[in-house]
């Protein structure tokens, strides 16, 4: 994002401002659900442009950025990083399971994380990820997706759920000495002796 509002003309530091940037993604930023309707809303109205008031006071105009940083997800070739995008990725490693395993795992996908709560993300995941089993597992036979059953959760806390998650856990096991690293042993015996007290690694 702070590339793309360098691009609009706006001098953004990486370092010093990379917390303004942060509120403005938050706050306006969006995944596009068809990205070439997305582009031309942009190119040709003004209905996609929102204003943002700086911490300085000054007012900027952020438009097609609201949905160019975000795709950076779903095709991070934008961004210069080789790579599968989000949906692919999932799509991806459901497919590398057993067979049998694989409805359950498409019934149960879960967001978790900040950059999951762009809105917009969990319906382009679901379509995305359609689009790629009708093409590599159905090949092209339309009349079998709807036997296709695919389940995005995105739970409203999935901002902070792994987070959440660790604390349960933490208070779970709290009175279990067996699971805990102190930084004592850390120090005294190094990272691998603490690896093999967690047990195999495969």
């Amino acid at each position: 994002l702070i590339k793309l509002m360098q691009l609009r003309g706006y001098a953004f530091n990486r370092s010093a401002d990379f917390e303004t940037v942060r509120q403005i993604k938050e706050k306006l930023c969006f995944v596009s659900c068809d990205l070439n309707i997305e582009r031309k809303l942009a190119n040709e109205t003004t209905v996609l442009v929102k204003s943002y008031e700086l911490p300085d006071g000054r007012v900027i105009k952020v438009g097609q950025e609201r949905f160019s940083a975000p795709e950076a997800l779903f095709q991070p070739g934008l961004v210069d990083v080789e790579s599968e995008g989000i949906a692919e990725a999932v799509f991806n490693v459901i497919q590398s399971a057993d067979m049998d395993l694989r409805s359950e795992f498409y019934k149960h996908i879960v967001l978790s994380g900040g950059t999951t709560m762009y809105p917009g993300l969990p319906s382009r995941m679901e379509r995305e990820i359609k689009d790629l089993y009708l093409e590599k597992v159905l090949k092209g036979a339309k009349e079998n997706l709807k036997r296709f059953k695919l389940k995005i959760e995105d739970p409203p806390r999935r901002k902070h759920m792994v987070f959440l998650g660790g604390s349960v856990l933490a208070d779970i096991m709290k009175d279990k000495p067996d699971f805990w690293i102190s930084k004592e042993m850390y120090d005294e015996a190094g990272v691998q002796a603490c690896l093999a007290k967690l047990g195999p690694s495969s």
